[in-house]
């Protein structure tokens, strides 16, 4: 043997166990390189540094291990780990099928449930993300993930003949007789009859589940991979070259009621390209405006000839707004480049340097970017009134009522439980005040 090797043991193995659980990846790393090892002893080193690679979301390493392990020495929790590392690969149907024998090994592992529910949802066998969510919720009922899950889907998908409670609730939501906009009018009566029928389907049921996305997005079937380009903006500061050709409307609204109604004009809007568009609160730090309307356009062209139809349609339904512009990609930009914000569709040129698009390849290298688009589909969301929109709406009314904004009271009767916040959530809505009354 060769001196720098160690020969594998029950302490050696208990040591490197416990670095891992340390979060001593590196050195479980460093142990593992020095163990001589048996033929037979080569699955438990391959897993455990498949493991380790896991844990530092190297996922390209972790595949290549968990590739080297013999199928029958993998157990409930091996396989997932081991699907978890497809996944990670973009090998999304590859993990379907570790999953599922993860599950088959052991019926009441929760973790595959989850991750099933995951990844047939955006490959967009909605049907099959249900069946593993519910299935899950069979054995843990209370199980948060895969109620988000599950609520998440609606946002898609509309089941039939699946007697669920959160299936059933969304239903009724949707199937209310007093959603109604007549004469694409949107006025608070009606706003009001549906929120509160929808409160009442929601305590009738004694539903109580704290949903905390903020956001309700209207999807296309575009990817905007908004998340690869920020990231790429905060660990290299520089602005991706996909966000030059990204423009947006922006609606900056003084109320949550205003916001609401928003919310019900982008349900009916139709437009040529069914633009993606959104409702928000405000909760990044510093960043002017509590409640935000967005519709995401390729050109300036295209942005201000929506920006006109709107403009007439807000005022039509008496939506009062405090600004509506167009402005150049992400806020978070504008400090890197000031220049960024112009609306000059040629200033690409000015800004983006040659070097960046190394990087950009690198990043998308190391992060396996292309390899997670193969198998993904991108689903437009439905345009109606649903169960995740309305725990979304509920979220808003938590935050205007911490800001003191009562205008929610002239469409909702029901008291708002700020409860569901933590005092450190509170105190950051509550820091927002002085910002909204500045402006840009």
């Amino acid at each position: 043997m060769n001196d720098n090797k160690i020969e594998l043991s029950k302490i050696i193995l208990g040591k490197i166990i416990q670095l891992i659980k340390n979060k001593k990846f590196n050195n479980a790393l460093e142990l593992l390189g020095k163990i001589s090892h048996s033929d037979q002893e080569k699955d438990i080193i391959n897993k455990l540094t498949g493991l380790v690679y896991l844990n530092k979301k190297d996922w390209k390493n972790s595949l290549i291990f968990y590739q080297k392990v013999s199928e029958k020495s993998l157990n409930f929790e091996n396989l997932n780990n081991y699907g978890i590392a497809l996944f990670k690969n973009g090998k999304l149907l590859k993990a379907a099928n570790k999953f599922i024998k993860a599950i088959n090994l052991k019926k009441d592992f929760i973790l595959p449930y989850e991750n099933l529910g995951i990844l047939y949802k955006v490959i967009g066998n909605y049907d099959l993300s249900i069946k593993y969510t519910l299935s899950g919720l069979n054995i843990f009922p209370g199980n948060i993930k895969l109620k988000n899950n599950l609520v998440d889907v609606l946002n898609y998908y509309k089941p039939k003949n699946i007697n669920n409670k959160i299936i059933n609730i969304n239903h009724k939501i949707i199937e209310q007789k007093t959603v109604k906009i007549e004469d694409n009018i949107i006025n608070n009566i009606n706003i009001k009859n549906i929120l509160e029928n929808s409160e009442k389907i929601l305590k009738e049921n004694n539903f109580k589940f704290n949903y905390s996305e903020t956001q309700i997005f209207k999807r296309n079937q575009s990817n905007l991979n908004c998340n690869r380009h920020l990231d790429i903006f905060k660990k290299y500061n520089i602005i991706p070259k996909f966000c030059f050709s990204c423009y947006k409307i922006q609606i900056t609204l003084k109320k949550v009621v205003d916001l609401i109604k928003l919310y019900f004009y982008f349900n009916n809007l139709n437009l040529k390209e069914n633009n993606i568009r959104k409702c928000v609160i405000e909760i990044r730090k510093n960043i002017i405006g509590n409640y935000k309307g967005y519709i995401f356009c390729r050109s300036v062209n295209e942005a201000n000839d929506i920006k006109k139809i709107i403009k007439e349609d807000l005022k039509k339904n008496k939506i009062i707004t405090k600004k509506i512009e167009i402005k150049h990609g992400c806020t978070e930009y504008y400090e890197k480049n000031q220049l960024y914000k112009s609306l000059d569709e040629k200033i690409t040129s000015k800004i983006y340097e040659n070097e960046w698009s190394k990087i950009e390849q690198d990043y998308d290298k190391l992060y396996l970017t292309k390899e997670n688009q193969k198998e993904r589909i991108w689903n437009k969301t439905l345009n109606n009134f649903n169960l995740p929109d309305f725990l979304i709406i509920k979220n808003w009314l938590i935050y205007a009522k911490i800001l003191d904004d009562y205008s929610y009271k002239d469409i909702f009767k029901y008291e708002v439980n700020t409860n569901l916040l933590s005092e450190f959530e509170k105190k950051q809505i509550k820091s927002r005040v002085n910002l909204n009354l500045v402006e840009n």
